[in-house]
């Protein structure tokens, strides 16, 4: 018999799309071939026993032979020496390996496959589970406390007594886990900051010994290091001299303490569970949409209609046709800032991850100015965004005419910030196995997809009634999918950015470009057609 190395295992695989381990049984129990399932890693302990190394895995497997819907598994024996760091993080059971705990739900799973369930907590513990547990230690609150004072004070001494420090975020609407994320705090009660006011007001928190993190136009991240107590705080300019100002705070949770005790235990349930396909606004909006609809609910009826409701989104969300925006569909993130993977004309591209939402585990790119300016507003990014969004409208229609087998599919760059620094920046889904397929001064590569999506180019003017061209295509083949990135549009009256090389690079195409067999020879040209441009590979651009 093999034995779980683990005493309790998350709900959730790791892998994309995160599907929970009693999900993955359902789908075997549906047909589901065992072998699209990853083969599952064993060890021989030196006592003899056999462990796994993939403990959801085993647990999947467990109950599926119970059902009578799986006999023998393939599984890879590895050498306990190659293994035995990870065997020995793992291995914390304390029932010899024969049964393993669910974390974030009731139930165990047991060596035979079969489950047994603890009661569920009552209200009353639900509760005091929220009141209580995940909350910030009476050390944190008086390093926060004294913060909030500390900062407030020099607010004043810069601004005026007038001047006052607000709670905002989480931290305000008391649905925080401690150590989820930063205080915010907001000031209030003057006009809009200069830039010698703010600079002031990071001198006086400097000098009463709090560390500086990172300041820009709109916040200063500010870390206070207590003993073994480590407290960030952001602090937000309700206005800036030269930018609108900032939203005061709104809290739905001020009067509804059954609301905030509801997101806190989910927040935790999640976090037990490894769940990390919802942000906390997700969360929040649950709670709230599914508290409305319910009369007087009790903790836990809320609590499990929200989860409900999230789940449904979620899988609902992953019902829905493709379309030709390949999106983020995460809410947050990490980025390897000390090294870019790639820069284009005008910016630099780092990887990360994605670490809450539908893509959590599978990497993203972010990309910032490549002459160091630091965006702080997202207009910086406003031809970006709306090119992006005529480049998929275009994509769309063209998935609908059916040229290609495969979708093709034009990435969706969202504007996203640091929550340190607040610089704004440019992330989307990361792309392997980059490739240019034509530029916007009349190039095409030479491969036969090349070839294909001129097409795409020239059904964009047709599309258009002769507007733009959808051009510089750059991007993968992927087994289902061409996926776009960055692409440039020319349009008659350069209303897209400097790449944008207007009426001459529609013309310029045209000049350049022969109809293949993936034209339809219905679609519009323009009747005149010159050469403006030399066709060269990568992006050309008049200033």
């Amino acid at each position: 018999m093999i034995r779980f190395s683990q005493g309790t295992i998350g709900e959730h695989f790791k892998d994309e799309p995160r599907p929970s381990i009693f999900e993955t049984l359902e789908q075997i129990e549906a047909g589901m071939e065992k072998r699209k399932i990853a083969l599952m890693h064993i060890v021989r302990r030196q006592d003899g026993i056999l462990v796994t190394l993939d403990n959801r895995r085993l647990a999947v497997y467990k109950m599926a032979k119970r059902a009578g819907q799986c006999g023998k598994v393939k599984v890879l024996l590895v050498r306990l020496e190659d293994v035995e760091r990870e065997l020995r993080h793992k291995s914390d059971s304390m029932v010899e390996g024969r049964s393993v705990k669910v974390r974030g739900t009731n139930i165990t799973i047991h060596a035979d496959g079969s489950k047994t369930e603890t009661p569920l907590m009552s209200d009353g513990q639900l509760q005091h589970r929220a009141d209580m547990g995940g909350h910030w230690t009476q050390e944190q609150n008086a390093v926060i406390s004294r913060g909030v004072t500390d900062i407030e004070a020099v607010v004043k001494q810069v601004l005026g007594g007038s001047a006052k420090l607000m709670k905002a975020g989480s931290f305000m609407k008391g649905t925080d886990v401690a150590g989820e994320s930063d205080i915010d705090v907001m000031v209030f009660g003057s006009g809009p900051i200069s830039r010698q006011q703010w600079d002031g007001i990071v001198s006086g928190i400097k000098q009463r010994g709090y560390t500086i993190e990172s300041v820009n136009p709109r916040c200063i991240h500010v870390r206070v290091d207590k003993g073994l107590v480590t407290i960030e705080f952001d602090v937000v300019a309700n206005q800036r001299q030269g930018f609108p100002p900032n939203k005061e705070p709104e809290n739905p949770f001020r009067d509804n303490r059954l609301a905030a005790q509801a997101v806190r235990n989910i927040k935790m349930d999640f976090i037990e569970s490894e769940e990390k396909g919802f942000s906390g606004h997700a969360i929040e909006q649950a709670v709230l949409n599914e508290q409305q609809k319910l009369r007087s609910p009790r903790l836990g009826e809320l609590i499990d209609v929200a989860k409900a409701a999230l789940k449904s989104q979620r899988t609902q969300k992953l019902k829905r046709p493709l379309t030709a925006a390949r999106e983020n569909n995460a809410s947050e993130g990490t980025t390897d800032w000390s090294k870019p993977v790639g820069e284009g004309k005008f910016r630099k591209v780092f990887k990360g991850e994605y670490t809450v939402g539908d893509r959590a585990g599978q990497s993203n790119v972010s990309k910032v100015f490549k002459d160091g300016t630091e965006a702080f507003e997202d207009s910086f990014f406003e031809h970006d965004v709306a090119l992006c969004e005529k480049a998929i409208e275009i994509t769309d229609a063209f998935n609908k005419v059916k040229k290609f087998k495969s979708l093709v599919q034009v990435c969706k760059a969202e504007i996203w910030h640091s929550k340190k620094t607040k610089q704004r920046f440019l992330t989307e889904p990361f792309i392997a196995n980059f490739d240019n397929f034509n530029s916007n001064s009349g190039w095409q590569g030479v491969s036969e997809w090349s070839k294909a999506l001129q097409s795409l180019s020239h059904f964009s003017y047709h599309y258009s009634h002769g507007d733009v061209v959808l051009c510089d295509l750059q991007g993968a083949i992927e087994d289902t999918a061409v996926v776009l990135t960055d692409p440039v549009l020319n349009s008659r009256d350069k209303r897209y950015g400097p790449t944008d090389l207007g009426q001459k690079g529609i013309e310029n195409f045209f000049h350049h470009h022969t109809c293949g067999n993936w034209c339809d020879a219905a679609w519009s040209k323009p009747r005149a057609t010159y050469k403006h441009f030399t066709p060269q590979a990568g992006t050309a651009m008049i200033m």
